[in-house]
């Protein structure tokens, strides 16, 4: 009894170390829009602040922005000046979104290097639609309009004579300042992964790219599979220029993911190397060597599409959700049995890849909500928000009615990021994945997070909000 009574001292001392070195304070929270859109799909209610947006909030130039649908089902973006100013609401007229596919999302994109604004929606393996705005709209925030009249009409290619059919669109800034989109060709388990580079000087895309391919044989305890295709967690440039990427395979044989791989570029995306820093002189495919660095089979219940953050020393951060065998069976369920496991086996973990290349992980010890995403100080300690619930008796996966506030949990730099605990907690109830403003949080040390309120009722309209957080290390 005594040895239990100083481990939970233990304990105890080390969480109140823990909270006294961060401190989070809500500065505002204002909405967007009282009338966003809630759907009733076969993949979730939400379709606004999806895990596989890469940016459906983010800032540029002293403006915040944010796309989503609203209740009339027209894509619209919404701008403020920083750091309190009223939204101000594009609805585009021009398209009809007509799904109830929560894959469905509007992304987004801002090209510093000629102010353009990107938008892309309304695709599960459809026709492209993209539009994109006037030059200098993000630049010149004060002085150009702010309108539908601002952005150019619908069209269906990036590359002339190119027209694609594409899921997931992602874009994102290179560190020159222009603009990168990434996207899906064909279908979840047999798909192909591309990247386009965005030209400021001459408005136009270039230089299409498969960057993955669906083909090679995989063979494990489920069976056999021919084709799949990747999710990645993030595609991110780090402080030298390096592009980053971890992801895990979704077979087309049970339909289960597996794996967490790790490549990188230092050529914006043309060549790839693998952990051990080998050029892979073959398109990214399940064969590629070095590229696994994490053994997680297809019988663990691994989701897709979580988090991933590069810190400053280049170190990549992973959070993502699975079960252990010891999870699996301590729930009363055996391995394969069913394609996510039980709930009550699912467990946050954290991966991260030291400066030599070398990985490690961590169990973290709340309960499991929603697809995380994770994020970095400048002294490398780590922010990761979610939708879930804080109540500590809760192992596994969290229910609705468990709660589903917004919660940020953090871990140290200076203890090694083995002291992940819950730190705040905004009250919902709220139906989508968590996402944050990236660029200002780099810029300001303010972590803006798109939040849409549960509705009333199936296909009700709800509250879409911004809360702004400051979150501050002491004694680093």
């Amino acid at each position: 009894m005594k040895n239990k009574l100083y481990i939970w001292c233990l304990f105890s001392l080390f969480a109140v170390s823990l909270n006294a070195q961060v401190k989070i304070k809500q500065k505002s929270i204002s909405t967007v829009d009282s009338k966003a859109l809630t759907i009733d799909g076969k993949y979730g209610n939400a379709i606004n602040g999806r895990t596989y947006q890469k940016d459906a909030l983010a800032s540029y130039n002293g403006y915040q922005y944010i796309a989503y649908y609203n209740s009339d089902r027209r894509v619209c973006i919404s701008r403020r000046k920083l750091p309190s100013g009223d939204w101000k609401t594009i609805q585009f007229l021009d398209y009809d979104f007509k799904s109830d596919d929560s894959h469905n999302v509007v992304s987004f994109g801002i090209c510093p290097n000629d102010g353009t604004i990107h938008l892309a929606f309304d695709h599960h393996v459809h026709p492209l639609h993209y539009r994109v705005s006037k030059k200098g709209l993000a630049t010149n925030p004060e002085t150009m309009e702010w309108s539908a009249a601002s952005f150019g009409p619908i069209i269906g290619e990036l590359e002339e004579n190119k027209p694609v059919k594409i899921t997931y669109p992602k874009f994102w800034q290179t560190p020159e300042g222009n603009l990168q989109m990434n996207y899906r060709v064909r279908g979840s388990g047999n798909g192909d992964r591309m990247l386009v580079d965005y030209n400021a000087k001459t408005g136009k895309w270039e230089n299409t790219r498969q960057i993955d391919s669906a083909l090679g044989m995989f063979e494990d305890q489920l069976g056999k599979s021919e084709t799949r295709c990747s999710y990645p967690n993030g595609y991110d440039y780090d402080a030298n220029g390096r592009l980053h990427e971890t992801f895990v395979w979704r077979e087309n044989s049970q339909g289960a993911n597996h794996d967490l791989m790790y490549v990188y570029s230092d050529d914006r995306g043309f060549t790839w190397k693998n952990n051990n820093g080998d050029l892979l002189t073959e398109i990214i495919n399940v064969n590629s060597p070095g590229i696994v660095v994490q053994s997680i089979p297809r019988v663990f219940g691994l989701m897709n599409d979580h988090g991933q953050v590069i810190d400053s020393k280049g170190r990549v951060h992973v959070v993502m959700f699975h079960g252990t065998k010891e999870t699996i069976e301590a729930a009363g369920s055996t391995l394969g049995a069913t394609r996510w496991g039980p709930l009550a086996a699912q467990r946050y973990f954290h991966y991260w890849r030291n400066e030599q290349g070398k990985w490690s992980s961590v169990q973290l010890p709340m309960a499991v909500g929603n697809r995380p995403k994770i994020f970095t100080d400048k002294n490398d300690n780590l922010i990761l928000i979610y939708c879930g619930t804080t109540d500590k008796t809760i192992k596994g996966k969290s229910r609705q009615t468990d709660g589903e506030d917004l919660i940020i949990a953090v871990a140290t730099a200076k203890n090694n990021w083995q002291d992940w605990q819950i730190a705040h907690s905004v009250k919902g109830s709220f139906m989508n994945d968590m996402l944050a403003d990236i660029y200002r949080w780099k810029k300001e040390g303010v972590l803006s997070i798109m939040l849409q309120e549960e509705p009333v009722g199936v296909r009700q309209p709800s509250v879409l909000k911004v809360v702004d957080l400051s979150i501050n290390f002491s004694n680093n």
